[in-house]
């Protein structure tokens, strides 16, 4: 007769029930940058600072939008604005985001094909990734200070 101890499927089933529990149970990124809204519903900026590369900006991107914004896994975040001029705080760099399409100046490049981190920087207005995607870079940032 073949037993089986109650430790190892206890194991298993929190192992099980964090894996479904999806970016809700992400750990909250350190990376102190500030995310500025920009004034339209939805569209913000992340302020670069420390050092921050493009895989820190859009992970701090996604945190916002999923924790302050209430975004879906599956809502996509859409750059609206490179790397640049902040519009809400002069003198500082910034990288323009929002989560509706239909608020950028070009025209949407949604769902464009994503090649990875090395072109991440490179990545035209319109561009887009979902909130878990984006929220993978959190699991590989490198803390800044």
């Amino acid at each position: 007769m073949l037993r089986f101890s109650r430790r190892p499927a206890l194991a298993l089933s929190a192992v099980l029930m964090l894996a479904l529990a999806g970016p809700a149970a992400a750990i909250v990124p350190n990376i102190p940058l500030d995310v500025v809204p920009t004034g339209a519903p939805g569209s913000f900026e992340v302020i670069e600072a420390r050092g921050a590369g493009p895989a820190h900006i859009w992970c701090v991107a996604a945190d916002h939008a999923s924790r302050v914004l209430g975004a879906a896994g599956t809502d996509r975040i859409y750059l609206a604005a490179r790397r640049g001029p902040s519009q809400t705080m002069p003198g500082r760099t910034a990288v323009g985001f929002t989560l509706s399409p239909e608020q950028l100046d070009a025209t949407p490049a949604a769902k464009k094909p994503f090649l990875g981190e090395l072109l991440l920087a490179q990545m035209p207005v319109g561009s887009s990734l979902s909130v878990v995607q984006a929220l993978q870079y959190c699991n590989d940032h490198i803390e800044v200070d």
